[in-house]
């Protein structure tokens, strides 16, 4: 559903992800945990370009959501100019040399000194343009496969609830009024917030905020979930209730990514869990042998801290 190919992002001089890959298939519960500032946040949200990568590519059900980074297609790279005079260079140097061989040593040449923004041959922006058109999408189309809820939930609050709930699903998926209302009235009745629709945000807990978050992400039937740090705002007796509303959601089936804390969670809740550290992703397992045997000297330190 998801695939994270090789994404750096840098905030001026600051890399705070460093060639991170990942895959999320339909159905998984993927967990994503670290210390702080080590890349959680800056992930999820180049998933859905809330954040733009400096380098890499994010793909969402087979469509690309950024532009092409030809470092990661090798046939790109062989129509360019560079790769076919570096091709006639290595042949002169080594004329029994094995074509494969030839072939690996000048892309990783290519790919080591960035040479393709030196020398951009016809062939080589050609292949650019035609890869792009036949696999981008308008990101915005694609944002509403996409819930996302965030660490300080983000209602507006000069909306009532019913209007925070049912604005996306009239303004873009142009769902009749009445309909998009019945249809954020079985959401809440399913979080037991019913009573609350005509309310306004001010009078609710941090809880039912966050609550009411979720719902109006589900309001425009996502395909993925991403959570980013759902609970970390909250007071320690109201994140029970709205982790109850995300296990129900993973056990109905939904595709989620979250950023989480919440170490039980990830335990009870998730197919697989990701730890970050410095930008990168130490290591990655099912969560039974990720908490019971980690291998990764920096998880052991901080599962000893957390757990």
């Amino acid at each position: 559903m998801i695939d994270v190919k090789n994404i750096y992002k840098k905030f001026g001089h600051l890399e705070v992800l460093k060639g991170v890959s990942c895959k999320i298939e339909k159905g998984e519960k993927i967990v994503i945990i670290g210390p702080s500032g080590s890349g959680k946040s800056t992930l999820l949200r180049c998933m859905n370009l809330l954040e733009k990568p400096t380098y890499g590519e994010v793909w969402l059900e087979g469509s690309l959501l950024t532009p092409i980074d030809p470092y990661l297609h090798f046939d790109v790279i062989r129509k360019s100019k560079t790769y076919g005079m570096l091709l006639e260079k290595y042949k002169s140097e080594n004329p029994d040399a094995d074509e494969e061989k030839a072939d690996a040593e000048i892309i990783a040449e290519i790919k080591k000194n960035d040479l393709l923004k030196k020398r951009e041959g016809k062939a080589y922006r050609q292949a650019i343009e035609a890869l792009y058109k036949e696999n981008h999408v308008n990101i915005n189309a694609v944002r509403q496969k996409m819930g996302m809820v965030f660490q300080q939930f983000n209602l507006f609050p000069h909306l009532t609830v019913m209007q925070n709930i049912t604005l996306a699903p009239t303004k873009l998926k142009k769902i009749p009024a009445e309909q998009a209302q019945e249809k954020a009235l079985a959401l809440l009745r399913k979080i037991g917030l019913e009573d609350k629709a005509n309310v306004y945000p001010s009078t609710l807990s941090g809880g039912q905020k966050q609550r009411i978050a979720i719902v109006r992400a589900l309001a425009m039937e996502p395909d993925v979930m991403l959570f980013d740090e759902p609970t970390s705002a909250l007071d320690p007796e109201m994140v029970g209730e709205v982790l109850k509303v995300m296990i129900d959601l993973a056990k109905e089936g939904m595709t989620m990514v979250v950023v989480t804390h919440e170490m039980g969670f990830a335990k009870e809740v998730a197919t697989k869990v990701l730890f970050m550290d410095d930008g990168v992703i130490k290591e990655a397992n099912e969560p039974k042998e990720f908490f019971a045997n980690p291998q990764d000297p920096r998880l052991k330190d901080f599962l000893s801290k957390v757990l």
